[in-house]
């Protein structure tokens, strides 16, 4: 057999095609094809949100990723305390990721509304939980550094801030599949993906420092599920930043009831300064 009879009888790739299809291999669960299809060709996703095919089976597959990708990543953060910090942190993250979209989803609706876009409440949900589903499959990519940081007993802050970079990560990478949807219908685009970005950065960032902590604080004698609301998120960015570096603004974190050092002063300072109070008091 010369080359060229043997090149000719190879199969071409619609013969191979044919064939495989002929053998009725089992198909991957249509779940599976969503997720592969979001990771490797997020443009087939858009074609089927943008066609309304099928959106209540994409939601359900959606919130799935997120629930067991946020679980992931939320686990390797409460690995940093461990015991039940691994289960709270495992619970509340995949909570914050669909409570963004439970806000965010009707925030896009309202937005194309108002900017005599096309508004589809069930077309919306579905691409802003595409989007998240997205993001929440990069943290769960990013979660072994997170286990790498803790092994080698990295510290508290370090943590916190190795945590934002993967989320702002995930995060752009869910804003990007969120841009190129809205970008599908051109008219008044730019103020649509502005408009929501802005809804996604304040929600995404009070939802997470709401429903804190996901690293335990080494001083804390007990792992809260919830706590208290004190500061800001970006208060705390920017204290984390500074403890990094070893600029503190006060000597310990107070403990659960215990009074802050600052706000004692604060306190003390104030009473000081009211009319008729003795200075050594």
């Amino acid at each position: 057999m010369t080359d060229s009879t043997a090149i000719a009888a190879a199969p071409t790739p619609t013969s191979a095609t044919a064939l495989v299809e002929g053998l009725d291999l089992p198909r991957p669960p249509r779940s599976l094809q969503a997720i592969d299809l979001l990771l490797r060709y997020s443009g087939a996703i858009l074609c089927r949100i943008r066609d309304g095919n099928d959106l209540a089976g994409l939601a359900r597959t959606m919130i799935l990723t997120i629930f067991v990708c946020g679980a992931v990543f939320g686990a390797c953060l409460g690995a940093y305390r461990g015991g039940l910090q691994v289960l709270f942190a495992a619970v509340k993250l995949p909570l914050v990721v669909l409570l963004t979209a439970a806000i965010c989803a009707p925030a896009l609706s309202a937005i194309n509304s108002g900017l005599c876009r096309t508004a589809s409440m069930r077309r919306d949900l579905a691409l802003v939980l595409a989007a998240l589903a997205r993001g929440s499959l990069v943290l769960a990519a990013l979660a072994p550094v997170i286990l790498l940081a803790v092994s080698l007993h990295a510290s508290y802050h370090v943590l916190v801030l190795l945590t934002v970079g993967c989320c702002a990560l995930g995060g752009l990478v869910g804003l990007a599949l969120l841009v190129r949807g809205l970008a599908d219908e051109g008219r008044a685009r730019g103020a649509a993906c502005l408009a929501l970005l802005c809804v996604f950065v304040m929600v995404g960032a009070q939802m997470s420092w709401t429903l804190r902590p996901y690293l335990v604080r080494p001083r804390t004698p007990a792992a809260p599920f919830v706590r208290g609301v004190e500061s800001s998120f970006l208060q705390a960015v920017a204290t984390s930043l500074d403890s990094a570096r070893g600029i503190y603004h006060r000597e310990a974190a107070p403990l659960p009831g215990e009074p802050d050092a600052r706000d004692a002063r604060s306190s003390d300072d104030g009473r000081r300064s009211r009319p008729g109070a003795r200075g050594g008091e």
